[in-house]
């Protein structure tokens, strides 16, 4: 019997593995690996944590939002090293102009002291509230805010928010690519999820009805079952 080769997770913006607990409870994996991004200041730091959790192995990338672009970058330099790489709620045309400058404008904020929490109606842009799931995954959001804090949102936006677009190099590059958007998701828009797989040769689409961009949060089983379609070994 074949092992199955490892899968490695790689969370988003001021997240840790507690947003992916929800989709791990739905999944049996033989191996399991999580990068903790939250520990790094910098993008170099982000790709020596990611190269730390490979470890050389042939390994199956799972890249949430900001974890997306540093998988992508990974899997670029590493190729031989990837068996797959799916990517839910990240696109990799980059970030429009405006993204950039409300980056920049956060970013300024928090140098100058202590920030309120997230505000209501950027909540409402990650999460689809009226959702199965929608107030767990708030709840979740919340606590994950509160814990790591405001120096690790500053350190993310500053290190992931320079996206070059990674279309061409992912097209090229004979990657086994799985892209998953989200119905409702307003920072990866299903549009340009879509485009991207298009723009990518052999590429997967999977649509996940009914949730936001925090799709590990509020459709865990429907996320399963698509990572599952891509790498049967992973039960759920």
């Amino acid at each position: 019997m074949q092992k199955q080769q490892p899968v490695v997770f790689l969370p988003g913006t001021q997240c840790d593995e507690r947003v992916f607990l929800p989709l791990w409870r739905q999944m049996q994996l033989a191996e399991r690996r999580y990068v903790p991004l939250q520990w790094a200041e910098t993008l170099e730091q982000m790709d020596g944590l990611t190269e730390h959790a490979v470890a050389a192995d042939k390994v199956h990338l799972f890249g949430f939002s900001m974890g997306g672009y540093i998988a992508c970058r990974f899997a670029l330099a590493n190729p031989e090293l990837i068996a797959s790489l799916t990517l839910v709620g990240f696109c990799s045309a980059g970030l429009t102009v405006n993204e950039k400058q409300q980056r920049q404008q956060i970013i300024r904020a928090l140098e100058k002291g202590p920030v309120g929490p997230m505000p209501e109606k950027r909540l409402a842009q990650m999460v689809n509230i009226n959702g199965a799931n929608g107030q767990q995954a708030v709840q979740s959001i919340r606590d994950m805010e509160q814990d790591l804090g405001p120096s690790v949102l500053k350190y993310h936006l500053q290190s992931a928010s320079q996206r070059s677009d990674l279309t061409d190099a992912l097209a090229s590059s004979g990657l086994n690519i799985h892209v998953i958007g989200a119905e409702y998701d307003q920072v990866a828009p299903v549009e340009k999820m879509q485009q991207m797989h298009r723009q990518i040769p052999g590429s997967r689409f999977t649509l996940l009805k009914g949730c936001g961009h925090m799709a590990p949060l509020e459709c865990p089983q429907a996320l399963a079952e698509a990572f599952h379609s891509l790498i049967p070994e992973a039960q759920v």
